[in-house]
Parts: C-alpha cells; sequence; structure tokens
C-alpha cells in the first residue's frame, strides 16, 4: 500500500474503520480488566481472546473491504540480516541495562508486587501472554496503525507516534502509572521508532517477545529459585 496511491471514499471508510479497531481495542480490554493484577486467570484469558478476536475482524476489514492481503500489507516481510542484528544489539543493551538494575537493586526481585503476581501465574498462561501480546499488538499498533496513518497522511512518523501514545495508554489499566508504565513506554517508543524505520513487522515481533518474555518468563524462574 503506497501513501501516494488514491484512496477511493470507500477504502478510507474501510481503513478508518480498521484503525479504530487496530487502536481502539484497549478501550474494549479496558471493560473487562477489573483491577491491575495480573493474578486473575479469567481475567488474563478474556484479555488473550479479545486480542486474537480483534486480528480476526482487523484481518477481515483488510481482505473483505479494503481489498488488501492481510500479511504483506500490516508489514510481514522477509527480514534481512540488518533487522536481526538490530534486534540481537537491543536485546543485548536490555540485557545489560536488566542485570545493571539488579544488581544495584537486589531486593526488587522478591518485594516487586507485581512480580509476585507473575509468578503466581502458570508457565503456560504467561507464554501465552508473550505470544499473544507480542503478535497482536505489533499488528495492531505497528504495523497497521502506522501503514495505514502512512497511507492517509503521507507521513510514516504520524502513525509511529500515534500508536506509540496509545500502546502505552492501553497498558494503563494493567500497571496503573507506575514504574511499569514507564519500562513499557521506552519499549513502545523503540518498536513504533524500528517499525517506522524497517518497515518489517517480523523484528519488531521479535524485540516484543523478548521485552515479555524477560519480564514473564526470565525475570520469575530467577524468582522461584531463591
Amino acid at each position: 500500500m503506497s501513501p501516494s496511491s488514491a484512496a477511493s471514499p470507500v477504502s478510507r471508510i474501510a481503513t478508518i474503520s480498521g484503525l479504530a479497531v487496530a487502536l481502539g481495542w484497549p478501550l474494549v480490554v479496558a471493560a473487562f480488566v477489573k483491577s491491575a493484577s495480573f493474578a486473575n486467570m479469567p481475567q488474563d484469558l478474556a484479555i488473550i481472546g479479545i486480542e486474537w478476536a480483534l486480528v480476526a475482524v482487523l484481518a477481515g476489514i483488510v481482505i473483505g473491504w479494503e481489498r488488501l492481503p492481510f500479511l504483506s500489507s500490516v508489514g510481514f516481510v522477509r527480514p534481512r540480516a540488518l533487522d536481526w542484528l538490530i534486534v540481537g544489539l537491543l536485546a543485548v543493551i536490555a540485557a545489560v541495562v536488566c542485570g545493571l538494575l539488579a544488581a544495584r537493586h537486589p531486593e526488587i526481585p522478591t518485594q516487586h508486587t507485581m512480580l509476585a503476581q507473575i509468578v503466581g501465574l502458570p508457565l503456560w498462561l504467561r507464554l501465552a501472554l508473550v505470544l499473544t501480546a507480542g503478535i497482536c499488538e505489533e499488528v495492531f499498533f505497528r504495523g497497521y496503525a502506522i501503514e495505514r496513518l502512512n497511507t492517509l497522511t503521507g507521513n510514516v512518523w504520524s502513525g509511529a507516534l500515534l500508536g506509540a501514545v496509545l500502546f502505552i495508554l492501553g497498558h494503563v489499566p494493567r500497571t496503573g502509572f507506575g514504574p511499569e508504565l514507564a519500562g513499557v513506554a521506552v519499549s513502545g517508543v523503540i518498536l513504533a521508532m524500528l517499525y517506522a524505520w524497517r518497515r518489517n513487522l517480523v523484528p519488531c515481533i521479535a524485540l516484543h517477545w523478548l521485552i515479555d518474555g524477560y519480564a514473564l518468563l526470565i525475570v520469575p524462574a530467577f524468582a522461584v529459585l531463591k
């Protein structure tokens, strides 16, 4: 989809409807989030189901209304070597920063309330949360939002900025306005910039998996071992 291509009134309506789904779904999730607790299995399962259901709705809009191939039009293209190099470099930087923070504040892993909630979740549910967020949220906030806003405005960074802001706000029901939201904000900005630069959803999904995997799988594993 090229930003210079003339969009018909019908396709513009379809795209705006798709953007409403992609960027407005946190409002739907917020209705199901009764607390910021992660230790709520029915709530977590509901969020997973909602995200996948809305990806299906978005795919229906793209294929049936916009008349576009779903995967390629939301950024699923073959990654190049530089894409993986960037993801690897960012992963190393994140691991070093987290390691330094853990060494400086060794009391955090055992006393952190949210971490205690995460540790209480079964491993399969944490895996499902990581896989779902990495795919669904990247489709919503990066692949679809940035590509379609670029088409409507001719400016790829407008989509990146709006997607990053709504990505951050979409996590408020789960994290509140505490330190966890700051981490979400940093990762949201990095993911938006990565997609706007590379226009490839695959490395964004990989990086999202690494970020969430560290928080939901790796850190809890070490906490359990203590």
